[in-house]
């Protein structure tokens, strides 16, 4: 930090919800100093967004934090599939959804599961973590910014002292909502239909309830009945709960006429018990839209999150989506501040991660329909994705500069699952040992690019440690088999040359964020040199 005023930092983050905070954890984890502005005193204090889908939860893992994680959700640890009733007692019930896993093994395509942790549980475990990395400061709010080639001037003020200060920083990444004051301020538009429906979202106590839900602990349940009609959640599965209650908010109806009584009756009618116990705890206003930005960013500033796009909360996709921005965008962050990359590999961001927001917030707004959501009518039913939540969550795929062999003519989002570490897709989980301990290759990738490599490994060692040397990026190679000069061990049977679409004498080259950036299908002459030229076009360095 510098004096007269003025702090100087490489990157700025304004906003401390679940985006913010991962992109301050995946900064932090590459050594990459930053501050963090969030203009609320404390984390979310309101139990929503709590999906946390597969790909969310490896790159939790790889950042330390899976355990932290499941640990604060193990209230809802049991808690699986989607439900729809007309009442809590009534006689018709049928399954949406009965097996998020969708019947899959999950531990044969990833080192992780799924987790539900609400917002509430899962911002104070990032926030944790944050501030082991970074200069956190909530109650903080950024007022305004310039910017030119070199960097970004901001003025923040500490909202309880009224004390602004100018913060110098080389980038800025704005985490700040789905209204964010940084997007409006760059002029950057949005595409979409908007608004897609509203509801209003009710805390509440009852110690009776969980005797009516039963023993199948659901995510959701949503109640039909006209009088009760909601999205019912379990908070702790004892007695705490909200409902999601439709909302008239473009007839004029208001938040201050969801009084409690009114609101007390309609979860009675929902479950369908006129005399069970309610204590309303609070209530919050929230707006459900299908929008994503124009741009997502302009020079030295990067939107994220809810910043750059929106979609209903059907298939927990939003706020995934917005964590894999931040872990997209951290990875380039650094290596441009280290000197590996040019500056265009930034260009790369909205390239890859604007195609999977339009199709993932296209995928969120099906299963809003296909779940009936309250207040969301038929003639929203007009997507044919077919895509199913798993493929959606971890079978996107990438086409930039960054990745070298992806075709910029295929789905972003495959038709069927499928992983075959393809350029620009996620790579392959593989169950190996590694000196003894048991690992997933995906717990490789994070701070630096990885080659695997098989029976002619140690050519492709040289490769990497020539390319590496030749332009100062680290490189790490992994040799996959059972011989004394390999490094990772496969469980039997397991081929990894065939998981990742190669030759036993081929290689995968592997970015930080996890996502194959080129493959050879088998040995190749001059690999050295080719690995440069490669690592070179992917850092945009060219």
């Amino acid at each position: 930090m510098s004096g007269r005023g003025v702090e100087s930092v490489p990157v700025l983050i304004a906003g401390g919800s679940l985006v913010g905070l991962s992109t301050s954890v995946f900064l932090g984890r590459l050594g990459i100093e930053h501050m963090l502005v969030e203009r609320h005193a404390e984390t979310s204090t309101h139990p929503r967004g709590r999906g946390n889908n597969v790909r969310t939860m490896e790159i939790f893992r790889t950042a330390g934090l899976e355990q932290s994680v499941r640990e604060a959700a193990m209230a809802l640890a049991g808690n699986d599939g989607v439900l729809q009733v007309d009442t809590l007692v009534g006689n018709r019930r049928r399954w949406i959804v009965q097996d998020i896993a969708a019947g899959m093994d999950i531990s044969r395509i990833s080192s992780s599961n799924w987790c539900l942790c609400s917002q509430n549980d899962l911002e104070p475990v990032l926030l944790d973590r944050a501030r082991q990395g970074g200069d956190i400061r909530f109650g903080t709010e950024l007022l305004s910014f310039t910017q030119d080639a070199e960097g970004v001037l901001a003025q923040v003020m500490h909202r309880d002292t009224g004390e602004t200060r100018t913060v110098k920083a080389d980038f800025l990444v704005a985490a700040d909502g789905p209204r964010s004051p940084v997007r409006k301020r760059l002029g950057i538009g949005q595409s979409g239909p908007g608004a897609l429906f509203h509801n209003v979202s009710v805390t509440f106590r009852s110690k009776a309830l969980k005797d009516y839900v039963g023993p199948k602990r659901f995510i959701v349940c949503y109640t039909t009945d006209p009088q009760g009609e909601g999205a019912l959640l379990p908070v702790d599965n004892e007695e705490q709960w909200v409902i999601h209650i439709p909302w008239s908010f473009d007839r004029g109806e208001t938040l201050e006429d969801f009084g409690d009584e009114r609101c007390a009756a309609h979860i009675r009618a929902a479950v369908g018990v006129p005399d069970i116990d309610v204590e309303i705890t609070g209530k919050a206003p929230w707006h459900a839209s299908k929008r994503v930005a124009d741009s997502y960013g302009q020079g030295r500033v990067f939107l994220a999150g809810d910043a750059a796009h929106e979609m209903p909360p059907n298939g927990a996709f939003g706020s995934n989506t917005g964590i894999q921005d931040a872990h997209n965008l951290a990875w380039k962050l650094a290596a441009v501040l280290r000197g590996w990359a040019g500056l265009p590999l930034l260009d790369t961001y909205e390239r890859e991660r604007r195609p999977v927001a339009v199709t993932t917030s296209t995928r969120a707004s099906r299963q809003a329909a296909d779940e009936q959501h309250p207040a969301f009518g038929p003639a929203a039913r007009r997507n044919n994705d077919a895509a199913d939540l798993m493929t959606v969550a971890l079978c996107y795929r990438y086409a930039s500069d960054a990745v070298v062999g992806a075709s910029p003519e295929r789905q972003v989002v495959p038709e069927t699952f499928l992983i075959d570490g393809e350029p620009g897709s996620r790579a392959p989980h593989m169950w190996v040992r590694r000196a003894g301990a048991r690992i997933s290759t995906l717990d490789l990738y994070e701070r630096s690019f990885v080659v695997l490599a098989g029976a002619e490994g140690q050519r492709w060692r040289r490769a990497a440690q020539q390319a590496g040397e030749s332009l100062g990026v680290p490189v790490e190679v992994y040799l996959v088999g059972d011989g004394p000069d390999h490094d990772l061990v496969p469980e039997p049977d397991a081929d990894w040359a065939a998981l990742h679409g190669t030759a036993d004498d081929g290689a995968v080259l592997v970015r930080p964020d996890g996502f194959v950036a080129w493959r050879a299908p088998t040995h190749l002459p001059s690999a050295g040199r080719v690995l440069t030229d490669v690592l070179q076009t992917v850092l945009c360095r060219g």
